[in-house]
């Protein structure tokens, strides 16, 4: 159970990361090369990536890793749940609909240590420590 939690980590913390780029490209081909269908794509899809961060935390929690593992995934969670929200405050708040890009932003790099612990777990080491990212 313990080995397939683990996988299934590894999994979903990379799709969230493959996923995120593929927002990224989505909007940069609706905004440049002036294609609707990227838009809607780009809404559509990030509904779904909007969601798979809860399945990465629960696996992360599921895999038996330590307390670290679950609370990146935790923050990374948060973040990414927020960024389509954003977006829906346009007409009402439009500061905080401005943070959709913000949030995209932070997004990322807080998938990719997600993702990068998930490899970690699945070799049973231990994940990032934050001391170690910044020097």
């Amino acid at each position: 159970m313990v080995r397939a939690s683990r996988i299934l980590y590894v999994v979903l913390a990379w799709a969230v990361v493959v996923g995120l780029v593929a927002q990224v490209f989505l909007i940069g081909l609706a905004l440049l090369a002036a294609d609707a269908s990227g838009i809607s794509l780009h809404r559509n899809i990030g509904w779904i990536v909007h969601l798979l961060p809860i399945a990465v935390l629960v696996f992360a929690w599921f895999s038996r890793a330590s307390r670290g593992h679950w609370m990146w995934a935790l923050a990374s969670a948060v973040v990414v749940f927020l960024v389509p929200i954003f977006v829906l405050m346009r007409d009402s708040v439009p500061v905080l609909a401005a943070l959709h890009p913000v949030a995209a932003l932070l997004a990322f790099p807080l998938s990719l240590v997600v993702a990068l612990n998930s490899l970690r777990a699945l070799r049973g080491a231990s994940p990032v420590n934050i001391r170690s990212v910044t020097g």
